[in-house]
């Protein structure tokens, strides 16, 4: 069944990525005619894995409201979650929860002004509250940009710049990136959580991210010293 609903298009074609399925709804509701079936296919105990991952992906985009308590409970879950690790990029990065954040973001679309927005803003929210625990690249940055959001912004940045344990992502750089995002919404209390995690790290790469809410100035100390080598001295041949 799962081919039927996110590998063939409109027309019966085959669609080797399931994304490019997904994505065509916005052009083309009639794709958000397969959300029945999919609520069954994730409903269903016998689905595999993989496919209800799929399924939770198309229906978050496809904005049914129904879906986004199990992605907020996906992100209750955290490193507990079966599907971490199901898709990695080439460093082995964990991708099941980016792609988790953009669909949340994508339902948007369908789901301002109906009574699934909440819903949505609730598991936009958990996922928020996974920025200083799990890699997101800059999928959780893209997702998060929402005024509803901020407090959840303010919050896991805040937490996350009092952490001293060792992430396995480069955790303070994705705080510097949900502090910009959390600037065009609450910019005070954006300038307050920079300031704060440029104290706890002051490197060029969390500087550049946070120059948009913290001037940034450059200074001898922002640049490496590289050490120059003296010069040998002359060796004199003598015949």
């Amino acid at each position: 069944m799962i081919r039927e609903l996110l590998f063939e298009d409109l027309d019966g074609a085959f669609r080797a990525d399931p994304e490019t399925v997904i994505d065509a709804a916005a052009a083309d509701h009639r794709y958000l005619d397969r959300a029945p079936a999919l609520h069954a296919l994730l409903a269903d105990a016998a689905t595999g894995r993989y496919h209800r991952f799929l399924a939770v992906q198309a229906l978050a985009s496809w904005g049914h409201a129904p879906v986004y308590p199990v992605v907020a409970a996906t992100a209750e879950a955290g490193r507990r979650s079966p599907w971490l690790g199901m898709l990695t990029d080439g460093a082995g990065r964990d991708r099941t929860f980016p792609e988790l954040a953009v669909a949340v973001a994508e339902g948007r679309r369908f789901t301002a002004g109906s009574g699934a927005e909440d819903a949505r803003i609730a598991a936009l929210a958990a996922l928020i509250g996974l920025g200083d625990e799990l890699f997101f690249d800059w999928q959780l940055a893209y997702a998060a940009d929402e005024p509803a959001v901020a407090g959840a912004l303010a919050a896991v940045v805040e937490r996350g710049a009092e952490r001293t344990d060792e992430p396995d992502f480069d955790r303070v750089r994705q705080l510097a990136g949900l502090c910009a995002v959390l600037a065009r919404h609450d910019r005070p209390r954006a300038v307050e959580l920079a300031e704060r995690l440029l104290r706890a790290d002051s490197r060029l790469t969390v500087r550049t991210h946070l120059a948009s809410v913290v001037p940034f100035r450059a200074t001898a100390a922002s640049f490496p010293t590289v050490p120059v080598p003296l010069l040998a001295p002359a060796v004199v041949f003598r015949a």
